[in-house]
């Protein structure tokens, strides 16, 4: 006969079911920060292939078009800076919450199978006290 869930057992349970919740969080923030990382780098590389030739004339409207790109690719990695920086720091956080919930989690079950010990102890000393005692002479 099993014996049924104490107050700890439902606790690990508990702290189990957040640590798989922020596990997945934790991969999804991974995930985007590779994407971000690999479009920072694509950012880069087109500003480093617009190497300006200041030999040929150019017209007005092509200067105001190449500066006017060459400012969108600064907003968009600065813009795509800042969110890397923000996913780290909540990568960050999560995987600490992941440490400190996977330690309570241990701490609960630890405390569980030593309050099913004493249980188990405690059911066999009735049992041993419920048995008729012979005595021999």
């Amino acid at each position: 006969m099993p014996l049924k869930k104490n107050i700890f057992d439902r606790l690990s349970l508990k702290k189990k079911i957040n640590l798989s919740r922020q596990n997945k969080i934790s991969e999804q923030l991974s995930s985007e920060s590779e994407k971000n990382a690999n479009l920072i780098e694509q950012i880069k590389d087109l500003q480093s292939q617009r190497v300006v030739d200041n030999s040929t004339l150019r017209s007005g409207y092509f200067l105001k078009s190449q500066n006017w790109y060459s400012q969108k690719l600064i907003e968009e990695l600065n813009q795509t800076e800042t969110k890397q920086k923000f996913i780290k720091k909540e990568l960050a956080e999560i995987q600490k919450k992941i440490a400190i919930e996977h330690q309570n989690m241990k701490r609960a079950k630890t405390k569980a199978a030593e309050k099913r010990k004493k249980e188990v102890s405690l059911l066999e000393t009735k049992k041993e006290l419920m048995t008729p005692k012979i005595n021999k002479l």
